[in-house]
């Protein structure tokens, strides 16, 4: 796992302290890990330009727009047109240090009054466009000049023009909510690449990241990663595939009662459990029943009105209904049988029969013992739903997705022996550690637009379920199902056309060694040597 970290200005103070590097030198690290992203890209392959390729760097005043004076600086070597647009009047120190050096390498400064016609003019030339306006610590709202940089910016997209971001792209606040422009739509830096700087940045893992920031490369500033990060306890760690502890089978002397009874509670809508019961027995799990129904036209699969015995793990929600006449029933059977791990998810979190589960089997007692056999997939909507009915208060789809990172850590504050997987373009895995003592928080960036499809979910409850009947503790249970439901959806060329069941077979045939999705780019690429 790669450390994540919510504000790092913190951590480049101590890594001044520790290792006596000056300013100077880690922003000089900074502006070289920038000069080689913008040579890759700096002479298009089609020659297209007329006169010298033209390298564009929006300047802010303070100490990313000095990175963005210093790249001016080095990139001015090479034979290319450099220029820097002063969004802002530079102010902090390093910031009036580096444009001073830039100037005096002959770097070409207009200002924000003069970027609409320098882009027109400019336009076949420009071939790499690098926002260094704001950085870490940007608080919104945004200042109109850098508005106005944005606004002015996106007419290089239509010319096929490289954008790259230092550090995290302007408009983005610490937890990657999206500063607004005056017709209150996001206004957000949208790029190609974000260079970050020293380590990854909490405000890179959001949903509206995803789309805006590009790949994100990983920086140094004078020292390794490790060296950097051993000053600070991370705020969150972002999962890589050797998380992935997948269900192989080594005992040979074993049969299907050795790998665990999956049952999944059918309901209203009999097509989203069969779904994840597919996944489910697809995914290892030896046995895989159909409670609430008397017959399954599936032979693969097992049905009954009743919980069976010998349950190892229910998954519950999935088309269960809102009104459905046995919840109170199914519900009592949960609460009564502490023992069976779970899978709660979907119709389930808006009902009130949500919160006598969740009371009736994260009790103090559970807690203090380690036990976190309850694993919760919503997606924002659904923990809006689940938080108001367990107490927590309103909270609408769009405050859930801006402030998921405190919520989440709030609610498994409160039910410390729960995993809650919040899905959304960045899966967020929470739970509380009793090492710690305090909620850990995971993301999950590898999914893709394909699994936005009905039944996806599904697959994912019936992932995690077959492992919860397996042996898994819920925690490990809920990364390797989010990990591979992932991955899974990278291998597929399509971006439209997934659906449940062959998205199930992907993940049946899943190879760790031939998943590296080098086919498509990763949205965190590794460190900078």
């Amino acid at each position: 796992m790669k450390k994540i970290y919510h504000d790092t200005r913190v951590l480049d103070k101590k890594a001044r302290e520790t290792y006596q590097l000056t300013e100077d030198i880690m922003m000089e690290n900074a502006a070289a890990a920038l000069e080689k992203a913008v040579m890759a890209h700096a002479f298009h392959p089609s020659g297209r330009y007329i006169s010298r390729p033209c390298i564009l760097i929006l300047a802010g005043s303070g100490n990313n727009g000095a990175d963005g004076y210093a790249l001016a600086r080095r990139v001015s070597q090479h034979d290319l047109s450099v220029t820097v647009c002063q969004v802002m009047e530079p102010k902090s120190p390093m910031a009036l240090l580096q444009m001073e050096r830039a100037k005096n390498c002959g770097v070409t400064f207009i200002d924000l009054y003069s970027l609409d016609e320098y882009i027109e003019g400019k336009s076949f030339d420009i071939t790499v466009c690098v926002d260094c306006m704001l950085g870490t610590g940007t608080r919104l709202p945004l200042p109109p000049e850098c508005e106005a940089a944005i606004n002015s910016a996106a007419a290089l997209d239509s010319i096929d023009c490289y954008k790259i971001s230092c550090d995290v792209p302007t408009g983005l606040d610490l937890l990657g909510n999206a500063g607004t422009d005056y017709t209150g739509k996001p206004c957000v830096f949208e790029c190609n690449e974000t260079v970050t700087m020293g380590s990854l940045k909490l405000s890179l893992t959001s949903d509206m990241a995803k789309d805006r920031a590009g790949k994100i490369t990983v920086a140094n500033l004078g020292v390794s990663s490790s060296c950097y990060c051993s000053t600070q306890k991370p705020d969150a760690f972002l999962l890589e595939e050797s998380e992935l502890k997948l269900p192989v089978r080594t005992r040979q002397n074993s049969n299907k009662g050795t790998y665990g009874h999956a049952v999944l509670v059918s309901g209203e809508k009999l097509g989203a459990a069969r779904i994840a019961a597919t996944a489910a027995l697809n995914f290892g799990s030896g046995l895989v029943t159909l409670c609430g129904i008397e017959d399954c036209p599936d032979p693969s699969l097992m049905a009954s009105m009743d919980f069976p015995a010998g349950t190892s793990a229910v998954a519950m929600g999935m088309g269960l209904g809102v009104e459905n006449p046995r919840l109170d029933e199914y519900a009592g059977f949960l609460v009564e049988n502490k023992d069976i791990p779970l899978v709660l998810d979907a119709d389930l979190f808006k009902t009130k029969a949500i919160k006598k589960i969740l009371d009736g089997r994260c009790t103090e007692e559970a807690a203090m013992s380690g036990s976190r056999a309850c694993v919760l997939t919503p997606h924002p909507k659904e923990f809006s739903a689940l938080l108001a009915n367990c107490g927590f208060g309103e909270y609408d789809t769009r405050r859930v997705i801006a402030d998921r990172f405190s919520l989440a850590k709030e609610f498994c504050t409160a039910y410390r022996n729960c995993t809650l997987i919040l899905k959304g373009a960045t899966v967020l895995i929470a739970y509380w550690s009793r090492k710690d003592n305090d909620v850990q928080v995971m993301f999950n960036p590898w999914g893709t637009a394909a699994l936005a499809k009905a039944g996806s979910g599904d697959v994912l409850s019936g992932l995690a379920c077959a492992l919860l009947a397996q042996g898994y503790d819920a925690t490990n249970a809920a990364v390797t199902a989010s990990l591979v439901h992932a991955l899974s959806s990278r291998k597929f060329e399509s971006s439209w056309s997934l659906t449940p069941m062959e998205l199930i077979s992907r993940i049946a045939s899943f190879n760790p060694a031939k998943s590296k999705s080098s086919d498509q780019v990763a949205p965190f690429n590794s460190e900078e040597p």
